[in-house]
């Protein structure tokens, strides 16, 4: 419920009287995916009040999807691995230690 609501770790600890440490230690999993769940359960009560004819849910749920669209997200660009970074800069180096020209290939077919 705290991480959901926005609180740092410092005052979570110090609510239920442990330190950052411990916290971290014993309620890993619950400060990762704390906020995710209370999101997904204030979605499905949301869904729930749509579905039983509440118009202010249903318009909300609506302008949610709209928003959230999985269509209408932009797949963040990649960052390219360290492999293709050093191939990359490897094809695009000029001057004094660009790599020579292909030479060409003559065919005499007579």
């Amino acid at each position: 419920m705290l991480v959901a609501g926005g609180q740092g770790e410092e005052d979570i600890a110090r609510v239920i009287g442990v330190s950052r440490g411990t916290l971290r230690k014993f309620f890993k999993e619950e400060l990762a995916t704390g906020a995710a769940k209370r999101r997904g359960e204030v979605l499905l009560a949301q869904y729930r009040a749509a579905v039983a004819g509440n118009a202010s849910a249903q318009e909300k749920f609506l302008r949610k999807g709209e928003i959230t669209s999985a269509a209408d997200r932009v797949a963040p660009s990649e960052k390219p691995g360290k492999k293709e970074a050093m191939q990359t800069a490897a094809s695009n180096v000029t001057g004094k230690f660009a790599p020579p020209p292909a030479p060409k290939l003559v065919v005499n077919n007579a």
